[in-house]
Parts: C-alpha cells; sequence; structure tokens
C-alpha cells in the first residue's frame, strides 16, 4: 500500500462519531414587539434608525443635514415629482453612479430578528446604487416587518432582475479581527421607518 492509501485509510479510522440532528429548535418568534426588535436590532448592526410619519420628513432632514453640494437620487416611487432637485435624469451608464452620495430607496420588507431589509432592482433603479453610494437611506414601512427571515421568505416575490436583503451599512473583520465600516460599500445606513 502507497502512502496515498496508508493516510485516507488513517482517516477513515479517526472519524469522529456521528451526532444527532436537533429536534428542538422553533421557527416561531418570541419578539413581543416587532418595531422595538426591528430598531434594537438595526442599530446593533450600525444603522441609524429615524421613526418618521411622513415621507416628506426625510426631505426634511436631508435639507437639514446633508450638504447642498453633495449628490443625491431620491428613489421613492410617487414621491419623485415633488423632489425634482433630489433626482437625477435617467443613468444608461452605471459609472456615472461613482460621485453619488445619498441614495434614498425604499424597502419592501423588514425582518425584526436582524433589521434585514429586502429591496428589489425595481426600488433600487440602479442595482449598483446601495453599494456605490457612501451613505444609504432606506425608508420602510412599519407595518412590513415581519418577525424572522424565515416569515419574510414566504412573502417575498421574486422579480425579473436582482432583490437583496440589506442589513446595515458595509463592513468587514476579516482582517486582523478589526471591525471596517463601508469596506465595500456603503459608509453609513439610515432606516427611516413610515409609521
Amino acid at each position: 500500500m502507497g502512502s496515498r492509501e496508508d493516510i485516507l485509510t488513517k482517516i477513515k479510522k479517526a472519524k469522529p462519531a456521528e451526532n444527532e440532528l436537533p429536534t428542538d429548535f422553533s421557527f416561531i418568534s418570541t419578539a413581543e414587539n416587532l418595531l422595538e426588535t426591528f430598531v434594537a436590532a438595526a442599530q446593533s448592526n450600525g444603522s441609524q434608525v429615524t421613526l418618521i410619519e411622513d415621507e416628506k420628513e426625510i426631505i426634511n432632514y436631508i435639507t437639514e443635514n446633508i450638504a447642498s453640494d453633495e449628490r443625491i437620487i431620491f428613489n421613492i416611487k410617487g414621491f419623485e415629482d415633488e423632489n425634482e432637485e433630489l433626482e437625477d435624469q435617467y443613468i444608461n451608464d452605471p459609472h456615472k453612479l461613482e460621485s453619488v452620495d445619498v441614495a434614498v430607496i425604499e424597502g419592501s420588507i423588514g425582518v425584526a430578528e436582524n433589521a434585514a431589509v429586502w429591496i428589489t432592482e425595481n426600488q433600487m433603479k440602479y442595482r449598483v446604487l446601495p453599494f456605490i453610494t457612501q451613505h444609504l437611506f432606506v425608508m420602510l414601512k412599519a407595518d412590513s416587518i415581519v418577525p424572522l427571515l424565515h416569515d419574510a421568505y414566504k412573502i417575498t416575490k421574486v422579480e425579473d432582475g436582482f432583490s437583496l436583503f440589506i442589513s446595515g451599512p458595509s463592513k468587514t473583520a476579516d482582517i486582523e479581527q478589526s471591525l471596517v465600516i463601508g469596506a465595500h460599500g456603503a459608509r453609513s445606513h439610515h432606516l427611516f421607518i413610515l409609521k
């Protein structure tokens, strides 16, 4: 027998005993208040959260907190006409989005357990937008928050194109376990929850 066969034989003999699969897990949320749970998870992920009564509060926030020379793309359906100064004309080349400072988009579903928000390409308008912008603002209706990711999967509608869950700003801790915010995408993530 060669060394290869020796090694494989020893590996087979050293195989650990199999473990039983768990049977006592549950996909039932214990969260008493979905909105509070969602907000706590979002803040834990590094997101800023603002509860709002009207979409116009986002415009007020931008006017008061974002420099007027920063490039803003505002993609909330049915609200664009009132905010033409915040909206770019249609862009064919995604490279032209490289200078976007703030993107404002709407999410479809929020997940209380991890503050993930389901966003479709329709809502993004440009699939690169949530990743190329410096600061991502997401509006989410409070009544669209579900307890668990399993609940969200049951109601997500797969559209043509690209859709994803986003939970907090871009971050990584791959290098020396040092957390870096904004490594591969937006440096900040601000959730506006419409009550």
